[in-house]
């Protein structure tokens, strides 16, 4: 018997239930933003939420899948902040019209139910090569940086030097030659990272120099389908931050911390019915424009439409999935100092 979902109305806030071959399984929704299926734990902003969706009555099959794959959202997967403007754009349509995989946190419900499957992963993962490229190519030719992956890459490797000029051209020779990121493509991150310090596969294996580093601890044909893209920011990092103030580290949370900033804002002014308001009118951006941002918060309203009742349930579960996403360290980030980004939230509880 193939997978599906049970029946709407016999399904728990929060959860999804599945049937195969007469067997049912549970899976929390909300595991990536609040680390525990227990929902007496989850916090008051998600009950909320959880009360926004009782109120709804039946839920279309597309509204169920969107909510599951937004389930699956990381922000450290290599398609954020892509996977941001994805969901805005299917919640739009109310419709699954990208089943890609955006993240490890759904624990497989996608993959039971049948929308990724190994071709499709492994197209995910050489369109996801050829954006490097692009991007690496765009910054040996001193363009303007474009794209998310185009603000990253400049952002990582900073001012041109002929050393880095050398080490671009090298890797986009090796991902040309393999369509892919493949191990050859970590061995030549590897060898680039241990010149600046000898040390450094140790401390990477060890989680002691954290995301994307980490990655190097992942055995070959790990499932996430992040290793390689981590290992490219990795190398991006290892050589570009030589002269920079900031540690590899901070940048790598400034990209994502920056993004997350500047969705949440966006999705949260589509929520209020307010004009578009981009992030760079909040704080001194490193890696958002001003006109990126206004590109964002143009492109998340005209996504997201016209609102109903779904559709702004389901915003507001985006924009506490963006919002909280992998903040159970209760660390200080960006966001915080900027509370009107999230204000719908005051208006629930």
């Amino acid at each position: 018997m193939k997978a599906k979902l049970v029946a709407y109305e016999y399904t728990p806030l929060g959860f999804e239930i599945v049937i195969e071959n007469t067997e049912g399984r549970i899976w929390n929704l909300w595991y990536n933003v609040q680390l525990t299926d227990d929902p007496e734990s989850w916090d008051s902003e998600v009950k909320s939420i959880n009360k926004m969706q009782e109120k709804l009555g039946e839920l279309s099959l597309d509204h169920r899948l969107i909510r599951a794959q937004m389930a699956e959202f990381c922000r450290i997967h290599p398609l954020f902040p892509k996977s941001i403007a994805i969901l805005c754009k299917e919640i739009g349509e109310e419709r699954l019209s990208e089943p890609v995989k955006i993240g490890c946190e759904g624990r497989d419900l996608l993959n039971i139910l049948g929308y990724h499957d190994s071709e499709s992963l492994d197209r995910q993962q050489e369109e996801t090569a050829k954006n490097y490229v692009k991007s690496l190519s765009k910054w040996l030719e001193k363009s303007k940086p474009e794209s998310s992956t185009d603000s990253k890459v400049f952002g990582f490797l900073g001012i041109s030097a002929v050393e880095k000029e050398d080490w671009v051209k090298n890797l986009i020779q090796v991902i040309d030659s393999n369509k892919a990121l493949t191990s050859t493509t970590q061995r030549l991150i590897e060898d680039s990272c241990t010149r600046k310090d000898k040390d450094f596969l140790v401390k990477a294996k060890a989680n002691y120099l954290g995301r994307p580093f980490n990655c190097f601890k992942c055995k070959e044909g790990a499932k996430c389908g992040c290793r390689f893209p981590m290992f490219i920011d990795s190398g991006l990092l290892c050589i570009g931050t030589v002269d920079k103030e900031r540690s590899m580290l901070d940048e790598y949370a400034r990209f994502v911390q920056e993004h997350i900033l500047a969705y949440s804002t966006t999705i949260n002014s589509w929520l209020q019915e307010l004009p578009p308001r981009d992030v760079a009118t909040l704080t001194n951006p490193s890696y958002i424009t001003k006109n990126n941002a206004s590109k964002i918060a143009n492109n998340v309203h005209s996504a997201l439409g016209e609102k109903n009742k779904a559709k702004t349930w389901l915003a507001v579960c985006l924009l506490k999935t963006v919002k909280s996403n992998r903040r159970w360290h209760k660390a200080t980030e960006l966001i915080d100092d900027f509370p009107e980004s999230t204000s719908w939230f005051n208006k629930m509880l």
